[in-house]
């Protein structure tokens, strides 16, 4: 294979010739070349890259020419939709343009996110849809289905309620592929076909684990794969490699059934199902009342075990198997390829469903756990039931790294760094079932030296031991981070309780603070407000540590209230804990604190998006400088300047508002990541 990186990565290479602002980084430069070692030697590589190496370029370019030389081709799969954009609307195009191989690339997403031209020329029935909301939205999209050139809902200039959008959707269990009569105009069709011709295809961590589980009908074949933002896939793969139901899902099942047949579509099925949806519907009523029985009183909203076995789900698991017989017959004598069509597909899915709770309820001794999970919304409690791998190294090597040669594993967080200065990936490596593999550890080219500024009071109470305590330091020290910064702030938290709490102090006190929170609206309506709102402050919780990306001035202030260590109360967290310490391991060494650690990461991580980017990371927990492992957490971060008075943020951000605002900054040189004692402003 010809090296190709350092002709494109290098000072004074393509990059730098074809783009203005592009500035050589050697982080960047040394993974490029590490990705062209394992292409070319077939092997698989963990990639560590900082914030700002330019890593999607940097895995991107090697494969891209080996692709097309090959002629491969490589999946390319994110967590968040916000990287899954980035690459094919920015990353891709400019590749496209200044790199002199001609490539083809396709953004790959789940069917159902396709207008079905079939379906929608039905929709329009007056029967389908009875609320005035519904049947407006189904007329604007029976508007957009004439004029859509792609019929993707992300094109869509509004979002449909989810039962609208379901009967104009292609559903794969319903589609009528060959037979169908749009086929020649079929979005999915059209699309399939391209991504079949495209060297590069871009999707997300859902559909490449849905793409395993259905033995590759959704993707191409591939041969190489990058799977970006890697730290997420152990808890990926778990929820693929399980199992779930509830009573919403049951009760929608049963709904679906019964508005199609009943419609006028297809009435002739009405009575005959009519006994069977019934008992159905009887049944799951019967069990939600006896799980409520147990756990109604006691639980809180939130997850627990659930014992096997503890409850009789036969009566669900042979009503859903009866409905799907019932189905499956009324399919044969339909008479039309329509019916015949959605009918069998719900017989599919009361069968599929039927087996699901079988694998969430019953007693056997397979290795899984089963959990449940309680909402309550407008005074009525729900209950939710799941089931999953309590390890999953051994089925991702099967399903993932035996498959394809080379996987790329890449990530601004995958080591645990205990072993000193030295990044250690054994934590990932072991959790995710990777064995044999290159490894590459590449720090930020960003400043966080004279950018970024950790705050460690020294007044804090054990959140353990002093929870009130500790609580009424937070809300206070929010509100002088506050007082210094007037807005501009990310406030993470481990629990919903903690954040509720202090949501709710922070109102009571002081009415001049904007806050926003988590669960108040849409997680892209929060950031957006917050990013429009400079003198505002937004409080999150787990889904806010990651996958954050507020650049500029907009956040200039991250607070991690306490360190992340996985709440004792989750099911799938507490049985790993006791499957360790069963096998005569220590969970706390093995598992909780390099888990804590990358999490830990990936929160300070938020707050330097850019090369411009300066502020502060308020880490309130004592236990980083109280406990031995403190060390494990800072130790973990860049290089930075570190104080316990808040004067010295006052006078970092005066000294901040007072220089001028650049949007590029020198590089540094790459550095392993630790606190320089020598720039400390108290030793921690």
């Amino acid at each position: 294979m010809r090296p190709v990186s350092s002709e494109i990565f290098a000072e004074g290479g393509l990059a730098a010739s074809e783009m203005p602002s592009y500035e050589a980084r050697p982080q960047q430069l040394a993974m490029a070349e590490a990705v062209e070692r394992a292409i070319e030697t077939e092997r698989h590589l963990i990639a560590e890259a900082g914030t700002g190496t330019g890593k999607s370029l940097a895995y991107l370019v090697p494969f891209i020419f080996w692709a097309v030389r090959e002629n491969k081709k490589v999946v390319v799969s994110t967590f968040t939709k916000t990287l899954q954009n980035q690459l094919a609307i920015k990353d891709l195009p400019l590749l496209s343009r200044i790199l002199d191989v001609e490539f083809r690339y396709s953004l790959c997403m789940g069917s159902e996110n396709y207008l079905c031209l079939r379906k929608a020329a039905k929709a329009g029935d007056a029967g389908l849809f009875r609320k005035k909301k519904e049947k407006e939205e189904a007329g604007r999209l029976a508007g957009w289905a004439r004029e859509t050139e792609t019929g993707l809902s992300t094109d869509l200039d509004f979002v449909p309620s989810s039962s609208v959008w379901k009967r104009f959707s292609r559903q794969a269990d319903m589609c009528r592929l060959s037979r169908c009569p749009h086929k020649e105009r079929c979005f999915y069709r059209r699309a399939r076909k391209e991504q079949q011709d495209s060297h590069i295809l871009i999707t997300n961590h859902a559909l490449l684990f849905s793409d395993i589980a259905s033995e590759a009908r959704l993707l191409p074949e591939f041969h190489g794969l990058v799977v970006d933002e890697a730290h997420t896939l152990e808890d990926v793969a778990t929820n693929h490699f399980g199992s779930s139901v509830s009573g919403t899902a049951y009760t929608v099942l049963l709904g679906e059934i019964t508005r199609t047949v009943s419609s006028g579509e297809m009435p002739f099925g009405l009575a005959q199902l009519k006994e069977h949806v019934n008992k159905a519907s009887y049944a799951v009523s019967e069990l939600m009342k006896e799980v409520d029985s147990v756990y109604g009183a006691e639980m809180p909203p939130g997850a627990r075990e659930l014992e096997r076995g503890r409850f009789d789900h036969s009566a669900v698991r042979d009503a859903f198997e009866e409905l799907a017989s019932t189905l499956a017959a009324l399919a044969r004598d339909a008479g039309d390829e329509d019916s015949e069509s959605e009918l069998g597909a719900y017989s599919l899915r009361c069968r599929d469903i039927s087996e699901r709770t079988e694998a969430v309820f019953c007693a056997s001794g397979d290795p899984d756990i089963s959990w449940l999970e309680a909402r309550e919304k407008g005074g009525k409690r729900s209950y939710s039931f799941r089931s999953a791998p309590v390890d999953v190294s051994e089925k991702l090597n099967l399903v993932l790294f035996d498959r394809v040669s080379p996987v790329v594993l890449t990530s601004a967080t995958l080591s645990s760094s205990q072993g000193g200065r030295k990044a250690d990936f054994s934590f990932f490596k072991k959790r995710t079932g990777l064995d044999a593999c290159d490894e590459l550890s590449v720090g930020s080219p960003f400043d966080h030296a004279n950018n970024v500024l950790i705050f460690i009071p020294c007044d804090v109470p054990d959140p353990n031991k002093e929870a009130e305590l500790f609580r009424g330091k937070v809300v206070s020290y929010t509100e002088d981070l506050y007082d210094i910064m007037g807005g501009r702030i990310f406030v993470l938290f481990t629990s919903y309780n903690m954040m509720d709490r202090v949501g709710l102090e922070l109102n009571r006190t002081r009415e001049d603070i904007k806050t926003f929170k988590q669960g108040d609206f849409p997680r892209y309506v929060l950031l957006d407000l917050f990013k429009r709102d400079r003198e505002s402050l937004l409080l999150g919780t787990t889904s806010f540590w990651q996958g954050v990306d507020v650049p500029g001035r907009s956040l200039e202030a991250v607070v991690i209230t306490r360190l992340p260590f996985a709440s004792p109360q989750d099911p799938v967290k507490a049985a790993r804990i006791k499957r360790i310490r069963e096998a005569g391991g220590d969970p706390f060494s093995e598992y909780q604190l390099p888990q804590a650690v990358i999490m830990f990461k990936q929160g300070f991580g938020r707050l330097i998006r850019s090369r411009s980017d300066r502020g502060i990371v308020a880490v309130l927990d004592p236990r980083v400088r109280t406990r031995s492992y403190g060390r494990q957490f800072t130790g973990a971060l860049p290089e930075c300047r570190v104080t316990s008075s808040l004067s010295d943020v006052r006078d970092f951000f005066s000294e901040k508002e007072e220089a001028q605002d650049e949007e590029e900054i020198t590089l540094v040189p790459d550095h392993e990541p630790h606190i320089d004692s020598e720039q400390e402003i108290e030793l921690i």
